[in-house]
Parts: C-alpha cells; sequence; structure tokens
C-alpha cells in the first residue's frame, strides 16, 4: 500500500511540475505604454493585417521589468472604411508578447487610450461647410426673392456636414496605454 502512495505522489508531482514552474513576468492590472511599429488607416486594412507595438518606457506607465523591449503582436478586425453615413470601424486584436530574450507568450491585455482609435472630428471643416451653404442659400434666396435662403443653405450645410464621415488613422509611432487582465506567465 507505501508503494502505491509513493507512485501516486510522484506521478501527482510530475503532473504539477510545469504547473509549479510557471512564474509571473508582468502582475495583472500592470499598466504600460507601447508604441505602434506601422501605421493603420481603415482605407487601406483588410480583416487579418497584422501590426506589432514596441514597449516604451512612459513618464507615468512603467513596463514591468520583465516587458522592457518586449514586442506585442497582434491584427485588426471588423475593418471598414467611412462612407456616407457609415462610420469607420477597426478592432485591435492583442496576440501574444515576444520578450527582449525571444521568449514568447500570450497576452490578454486592454487598450485604455481609446482616443487614437476614434475617427478625427473635423470641426472646421463643418463649420465652413454650414457657412459656406448659409451664404450661397442666402445669395440665391435674394436673386429669387425667397425669404429665409440662407436658413435652409445652412440647413442644407449642416445635413451635408453630419453624413461626412472620417477614416480611422493612427500614425506610425502612436503611444499606446495599456493594461494588463492577466499576468502573462512563462513555463520554466
Amino acid at each position: 500500500m507505501r508503494r502505491f502512495a509513493i507512485a501516486v505522489a510522484a506521478a501527482l508531482l510530475a503532473l504539477a511540475g510545469p504547473v509549479l514552474a510557471q512564474s509571473a513576468f508582468a502582475p495583472a492590472g500592470a499598466h504600460f505604454e507601447a508604441r505602434l511599429d506601422r501605421e493603420l488607416n481603415t482605407k487601406h486594412l483588410r480583416d487579418g493585417d497584422t501590426f506589432t507595438l514596441t514597449e516604451h518606457d512612459g513618464f507615468f506607465h512603467k513596463a514591468p521589468p520583465a516587458l522592457k523591449g518586449a514586442k506585442i503582436e497582434g491584427h485588426v478586425e471588423h475593418v471598414s472604411a467611412a462612407r456616407p453615413n457609415h462610420a469607420a470601424t477597426l478592432n485591435l486584436i492583442l496576440d501574444d508578447v515576444v520578450m527582449a530574450d525571444g521568449t514568447t507568450a500570450a497576452i490578454d491585455a486592454q487598450i485604455t487610450s481609446l482616443k487614437e482609435l476614434e475617427p478625427r472630428k473635423h470641426h472646421l471643416r463643418d463649420t465652413a461647410l454650414v457657412i459656406g451653404a448659409a451664404v450661397a442659400g442666402h445669395e440665391m434666396g435674394k436673386r429669387r426673392g425667397v425669404r429665409h435662403g440662407g436658413l435652409a443653405g445652412a440647413g442644407a450645410g449642416f445635413v451635408i456636414a453630419t453624413t461626412l464621415k472620417s477614416d480611422i488613422d493612427v500614425k506610425r509611432g502612436t503611444i499606446l496605454h495599456l493594461k494588463l487582465l492577466e499576468p502573462i506567465t512563462t513555463v520554466g
């Protein structure tokens, strides 16, 4: 009976060995910054296109020591370019992280700086469209003897301005803020 217990204990230790040897490179909840290594523009991107982020030592967000010099590999999904009455869409999926020593591990992280991933706002363009259309409507109304031509023109300019949408264009070198949702571990 004792031999059986020793054999079972040895088998359990053999199975538990890799689990016990896991070490956390970076804890869950760690915040850090990464620099985008290529431009991402919804005009040219297709689902499945890849990108990389390189760890960047930020002023407020310092990466855990194991992530110094790491590259995060990812791909894009749900890409659609902007068109009238349809805003551009883009999802960044983070696949894994390659440490400076070449070790690869899965990564479960969230991009917390979403402003960089939104379509650009065109307040000046939209204002110019509304004012230009108001002036044109006023002049046309004056020539035809119609009142409120400026108001009608401004309304038409507003409708045009709200239907125009912009593509998402994230420039190369943009700094993104990330938060680890799960610890990054490796089996030693």
